[in-house]
């Protein structure tokens, strides 16, 4: 069997944190997922980013693996954002995860349904992932460029299309002066 390297060359993409900490982090292009000691790095850039403050209210509001879970996703973005993007974009990682807890929290507090939100399923007062969890529109749009980035190993420009059915069209421009012929 040919292995995929062999095929395609690199199996992994390469995101380095230009702006702020010049560290690299590898994301395996198959998986569209970090390798450990890229996850690893991620959630620690991230617990250095995040606001002691807010660190506190998510410990009390989510258990350590779900914090880490969403740190990392939320720091690849912010990498990918500050670093690839043009121009760039500042994101707060605190300020992302607090939104994503605030969407958790609307949710468990507003169902009546047995087993609706984490909290209720779980039958305890800690957040429990993935049951609630929603991606603040703000950053999905961003979050697809990282996916599109790490599944190419290229920065796509807003130009290019952002669908797989969009980039698969055909584009037809038969001119002014073009007459169908007639089959009479």
């Amino acid at each position: 069997m040919e292995d995929f390297a062999d095929r395609y060359g690199s199996r992994f993409a390469k995101l380095v944190d230009r702006k702020a900490s010049g560290k690299e982090f590898e994301f395996d292009q198959v998986l569209l997922m970090p390798t450990a000691a890229s996850y690893r790095g991620l959630v620690e850039q991230a617990q250095m980013e995040i606001k002691p403050r807010v660190m506190r209210y998510l410990s009390r509001r989510w258990s350590q693996g779900a914090i880490e879970n969403l740190s990392f996703f939320a720091m690849a973005v912010a990498v990918y954002a500050r670093s690839i993007c043009d121009p760039p974009i500042t994101i707060d990682v605190g300020a992302v995860l607090l939104r994503t807890i605030t969407f958790c929290n609307r949710r468990c507090a507003n169902r009546d349904v047995s087993g609706s939100g984490c909290r209720q399923a779980m039958n305890c007062a800690e957040h429990h992932l993935p049951k609630c969890i929603k991606i603040p529109r703000d950053i999905a749009v961003i979050l697809g460029g990282l996916k599109r980035y790490i599944a190419t190993g290229k920065a796509t420009s807003g130009a290019e299309p952002s669908s797989l059915q969009e980039a698969m069209s055909v584009k037809v421009d038969p001119g002014a002066d073009y007459v169908p012929a007639t089959s009479c």
